[in-house]
């Protein structure tokens, strides 16, 4: 589990009232971010559609993305925000493709 000074509390409005968003579109997931140079603080969300699967699926998939982000955590860059949404759940039943294409993100960040 992510600790609570890194989670990013979202609700429906805020990925559509954020100024200057970017976009990084993965098969797996987009990340849609922004930087904010006067925080210092990472804050990271998850967002995972109804539409997949039932419940523990879709807790399944929060769980394997949160902990390969939770390794990473350390390289994201300085006022950080940003936002997982989840669009397929078929790639996350391995955890190490995940945590490789989290890394690859971060590395596109950087």
């Amino acid at each position: 589990m992510l600790p609570s000074q890194f989670r990013l509390k979202l609700n429906n409005r805020t990925l559509r009232s954020w100024k200057n968003k970017r976009e990084i579109p993965t098969p797996e997931f987009k990340l849609v971010y922004r930087f904010l140079p006067e925080k210092s603080d990472i804050k990271i969300g998850f967002i995972v559609s109804g539409k997949i699967g039932k419940a523990v699926q879709r807790n399944r998939v929060r769980r394997i993305l949160t902990q390969a982000v939770g390794e990473h955590i350390a390289e994201f860059p300085k006022g950080f925000e940003a936002a997982f949404i989840v669009r397929s759940s078929e790639a996350y039943k391995n955890h190490e493709s995940i945590s490789n294409l989290v890394n690859k993100v971060i590395q596109k960040l950087n």
